[in-house]
């Protein structure tokens, strides 16, 4: 019997001849049981044990018996597993277990994980998109054909097959389509003037104006705007005022109202500096608005709840509709304020902490504006040099007098 540092193997020879005729590796499981297996080689049986190590080491280990089992787990059964196994936002977990009960569910949903092919991915997702085309085209949408959601269920199987691949589900996804997860929008964000941003405030509600300006000025998602409450904001120097997201806001799903968490991650916690004109504006609306006490809600709901989604959208439409901009959306305040975080310098490091993101590209999207607004600005430099110069050969030809009075006639 040799023993090793995680298991045994024993060589197991012959009664007649002394030769090895096998070998037999033991280990005992998380569970305090026994287990063993016998190979024809000694190798085997070590390379045995290094596996059985490493599904124990990942949190993985099943007991041998029972793998077969698991292994025969459906498309279907295994996202809701993954769904489940999760931390999720309320608003994300709604939007999966939805996409489970709609898109996998009655399709690629009933087939064995070890079964699904990339053919039969392929096939799935062509499928999606085409219904996805037709709902869109039966409510006469014009800004969309549902593309925008077949890369979103895409990328969510994708995930269901990553996942089954790190359990030891399945050896490879078959979810391998080039571009299936991309989309570009068909609508690009507005960025709002400051006329514009006034004139949105000024069209909302009274208690609701503030809230249009902190999220023009500071960059904080809806959410993080609903669940700021009065110990996130300082404005006791208009000169030095800033707002701290601590908490962030989300929709539970049918029958559940907001639910209120921390940030999907450690970069959405973050405090941002607003300007005096802002602080001043707050300062008004904590004293007129606000709940009482350091956990008073500052945008708080008539029955002094959160400020649900339905209200604040409600009240939105009927003021970008009363200003002219119907197409303005809650978002296009935020985009506004990190375009201009942009354009006034700001490093990718500054606006993925302004933003709150923890991705880079989705900083540089409003550094790409800035990049842009720079173009143009190259553009017309460039404009305003050469009509210079058109001018100085015109007053060449004609002899115009020079700086020192003398002409400059051609010779």
């Amino acid at each position: 019997m040799a023993h090793r540092t995680f298991g045994s193997v024993e060589t197991r020879r012959s009664k007649t001849t002394n030769k090895m005729v096998g070998a037999r590796a033991r280990y005992r499981g998380p569970d305090g049981k026994r287990y063993s297996q016998t190979f024809g080689d000694r190798l085997s049986a070590q390379m045995w044990l290094v596996e059985e190590r490493k599904l124990i080491d990942r949190g993985e280990w099943r007991p041998p018996d029972r793998r077969d089992v698991v292994r025969r787990l459906t498309v279907g059964e295994w996202a809701a597993e993954y769904v489940e196994s999760r931390s999720l936002a309320p608003s994300t977990y709604r939007n999966y277990t939805r996409m489970v009960r709609v898109y996998v569910e009655p399709t690629i949903g009933r087939r064995y994980l070890h079964d699904v092919t990339i053919t039969d991915v392929a096939g799935w997702h062509a499928q999606v998109k085409a219904d996805l085309r037709k709902r869109a085209k039966a409510l006469g949408r014009t800004n969309g054909d549902g593309a925008g959601e077949a890369s979103q269920v895409y990328k969510f199987l994708s995930g269901v097959f990553r996942a089954a691949v790190t359990a030891g589900l399945i050896d490879t996804s078959p979810a391998r389509i080039v571009g299936a997860g991309r989309y570009r929008r068909h609508r690009t964000p507005v960025v709002l003037s400051t006329e514009e941003i006034e004139a949105l405030a000024t069209a909302l509600p009274e208690k609701y104006r503030a809230l249009a300006d902190v999220m023009a000025w500071t960059g904080l998602r809806i959410g993080e705007v609903r669940a700021l409450r009065r110990r996130d904001v300082d404005v006791r120097d208009a000169d030095d005022a800033a707002i701290t997201v601590a908490q962030n806001v989300s929709q539970g799903g049918s029958g559940i109202g907001a639910v209120v968490g921390r940030p999907k991650t450690e970069a959405g916690t973050r405090t941002i500096a607003i300007p005096p004109e802002v602080a001043e504006t707050l300062a008004e609306h904590l004293r007129k608005f606000a709940q009482p006490g350091r956990d008073g809600l500052v945008f708080p709901s008539r029955t002094g709840t959160v400020l649900s989604e339905g209200t604040w959208r409600y009240a939105w439409i009927m003021a970008r509709e009363k200003v002219g901009l119907p197409d303005v959306k809650t978002h296009d305040l935020r985009h506004t304020s990190l375009t201009m975080a942009a354009r006034a310098g700001a490093t990718t490091a500054e606006l993925m902490h302004r933003g709150g993101h923890t991705e880079a590209r989705i900083a540089m999207i409003y550094q790409h504006a800035s990049a842009e607004r720079d173009r143009m600005i190259t553009h017309r430099m460039i404009e305003l040099r050469r009509s210079d110069e058109l001018a100085a050969r015109r007053a060449r030809k004609l002899g115009e007098p020079g700086d020192d009075g003398s002409s400059r006639e051609q010779s």
